[in-house]
Parts: C-alpha cells; structure tokens; sequence
C-alpha cells in the first residue's frame, strides 16, 4: 500500500512537473509570436517605404534628359538571360527591348544573355554565379527559370524573374506579376526572400537534381509531361505517354517520413510538392510554402485513373480540391519504395525510373526577388500588383487591397 501511495506522489509531481514545462514553453511560443508579428510589421513597413522611394526614382528618371540617363550613373548592373525558344526572340526583339527599357526605368542596367540552347543558358547562370554576379534576371516560363535557379542554388547570386510563359507556376505562387511592367517595378524594389529548393537525391542526371514546382511518382511522370509536350506542340511524344498511362498499373509503395513514420499506400501517384502549383496550373500542394523547409506530400491512396483524373482536372487553373482520399504529409525528407520500378518526374522532366526514390529539401538555399505571393509566409504586400493562380493578368491588381 505504502508503494502505491509512493507511486501515486510521484506520479503527481510528475504531471505537475510537466504542466509547469508546458506552460513556461505555451508561454515562449506566444513571447516568440508576438515578437515575430512585430518584426513582420516592421518589415512590411521598411518594405513599403523601398517601394515608394522606387517610385520616386522612377518619376525623376522619367524627368531626365537622354544625355543623363544615357550616363547610366547608379543603375544596378544584372545579367538578363533569356528563353531562346520564347516570343521575346520571335517577334524581332521588340519584347526584350521593352524590358530592358522597363528595367532601366527602375534602376537596373540589364545586360542580355542568349544563347541557342537550354545548356548553352545553364552555362551563362553558373558562370554568373561563379563570378559573384548580384543580380540574373530570367525572362522566360517555367522551365527556364528551373533550368537557371538550379545553377544558382547556394550561391549569392539573386535570382529576378520577369515571367512570359505559358503556365508561369513560380511566378504566380511567388507573386511575381505577368505584366511586365510590373514585374519590371518589382525587380527595382529588389526585395528579397530566400526559398527552399527540392533536391532528389542521388539523381543519375546533375542537370535534373533541383526542383522549384513538385517531384512525383507514378501517372503524374507521365501525364504531367505528356500534358506539357501537347501545350508546347511536341504532339510526336504524346502517344506514347498515353500509352504508358494507361498501362501503368497501381502498387503497394511505403514512404518513410524524417520523424520516422512509415506510411503504406496503394497508389498510382504520389507528388512531393516545393511550392503549391504544377502543370496546368494544378493546385497540387494548396498551403505549401516555398520557405518553411518543409516538403508538402500528397498521397491519392486508392484512386483509380478516372478518379485521378477528376481529381486533377478539378484542380486545374489554381482551384482548391478537398477528397479525403488524398492523405498529406510534410517532410525535409522522404524516401519511398515500391516493389518495380516506378516512372518519376521533377519539375517538367522525366528521370530514371527507380525502386527506391530519396527526396529532400534544401531549405533557403535560394535567393529571390519575390512579390505578395502565396508560397511565402511573409510576402510582400507592397509589392506593385498580385498575378492569379490562373489566366491572364489583364490589370494591375492593387497588392494592398
């Protein structure tokens, strides 16, 4: 009896204890909290004020004479890199000479860099990054921004991005403006965020390590890509995409999670999500956050292909999908394994199909110029306008309203 009681006193001083630790650590979190609500603040206004002083500068460079402003005194030197495959080169230069013109309104002196391939442009961003170069300015869609930020992971080198693709995924979810003028403005404010990178480990192919949009597993390594040579007119690489949909069949797969969880799924498609959007603007990965060094997973346990389907024409053109069968999960690092190799994407590309597939994130390794965007836990709200998840941006979107 006299053990009982004895147990049952230091069990109370236990929960006591405890209690004690919980409250003082309650109590931190909300000292911590409010201490960061603060800092936010105080960032929004530094933010706001760098965004009305860029305007200033550009009314009083708009008042200059030709002969002054062709000095070229205080702009900022950056390196403008460019899709070589895009309409800024098609329609006679016109484009580019207008973002130049627009970039220099801001501030900036934008020296082009083309080359006639995606290689010959990976070796331009890497050289900048290797020569310590401040700021390279991506006028291209998706997959030339990837192509440059992944030669930039690591380095000082600020990645700018003036958005005229066709899905433009980073840009909306950064919230970096399609209209040029616009994004322009925001290169000027150059505010400043650093983002995490996806990084599928042990990749066979360097050029296809990083990811900024989703790694996935499954039908998406095959329709996503497929859905992306149909947009861009490669309609030769379709059939045979299909094809493989349609043959691919549903396995048994076992993820396991940085905190030790394993979770088993039968499953046709699992996307390990960066940032929020993939393809045709799907909303893969809706409270995903590009700077939380956290990886968003989602798992479609038990769905077959037309439920797949619905599911994800559902969630095109940036809608938000609630089905209970899609699990997810947030993760630095996951490692999944199934029992046959399974076809695997990052980003737009296909890779080495693979039993066993590592993903981690490599968190701020990557600084960006970024606007009020929903990827980021602190966007920036003074930032000139906010592109949708989807269409066109016909207007400038007040950032503040």
């Amino acid at each position: 009896m006299a053990s009982t009681k004895n147990d049952e006193r230091e069990l109370v001083k236990s929960i006591e204890h405890a209690r004690e630790r919980h409250s003082e650590l309650l109590e931190s979190i909300d000292q911590t909290r409010a201490l960061l609500e603060k800092h936010s603040r105080k960032l929004a206004t530094i933010e706001t004020e760098i965004a009305e002083l860029q305007r200033r500068y550009q009314a009083v460079k708009a008042s200059e004479t030709s002969e002054v402003e062709a000095q070229g005194d205080n702009l900022r030197h950056a390196l403008l890199i460019i899709n070589p495959n895009s309409g800024i080169r098609a329609n006679g230069g016109e484009q580019l000479d207008n973002i130049r013109a627009r970039l220099r309104a801001h501030g900036i002196d934008a020296e082009v860099g083309m080359k006639k391939s995606a290689k010959g442009t990976r070796k331009l961003a890497k050289k900048a990054a290797e020569d310590g170069e401040e700021l390279v300015i991506v006028a291209g869609g998706d997959g030339t921004i990837e192509d440059i930020a992944a030669q930039l992971v690591g380095s000082t080198t600020i990645l700018g991005i003036i958005p005229v693709g066709t899905m433009n995924n980073v840009a909306r979810v950064l919230g970096i403006p399609l209209i040029v003028e616009d994004a322009c403005a925001l290169m000027g404010m150059g505010v400043t965020r650093q983002i995490d990178v996806g990084r599928v480990v042990a990749n066979a192919d360097p050029v296809l390590e990083y990811f900024l949009e989703t790694a996935g597993i499954g039908l998406s390594a095959i329709a996503i890509p497929a859905g992306d040579a149909a947009k861009s007119g490669r309609f030769d690489a379709v059939p045979d995409a299909l094809r493989k949909l349609f043959n691919i069949k549903p396995q048994r797969m076992t993820l396991e999670l940085d905190d030790g969880k394993i979770v088993s799924a039968h499953s046709q498609v699992i996307t390990v999500s960066n940032g929020p959007l993939i393809g045709n603007n799907i909303l893969v990965a809706p409270d995903a956050k590009m700077d939380d060094g956290l990886l968003d997973i989602a798992v479609y346990d038990g769905m077959n292909k037309a439920d797949l389907l619905g599911y994800f024409l559902a969630a095109a053109n940036g809608k938000r999908v609630d089905d209970p069968r899609v699990k997810f999960y947030r993760t630095a690092r996951v490692r999944i394994k199934a029992l046959e190799p399974i076809a695997v994407h990052s980003d737009k590309d296909l890779i080495e199909a693979k039993n066993v597939l590592e993903i981690e994130v490599l968190p701020h390794r990557l600084s960006v110029i970024v606007g009020n965007g929903i990827a980021l836990t602190l966007p920036v709200e003074s930032a000139p306008s906010v592109p949708p998840l989807t269409g066109p941006q016909t207007e400038a979107i007040d950032a503040q309203a």
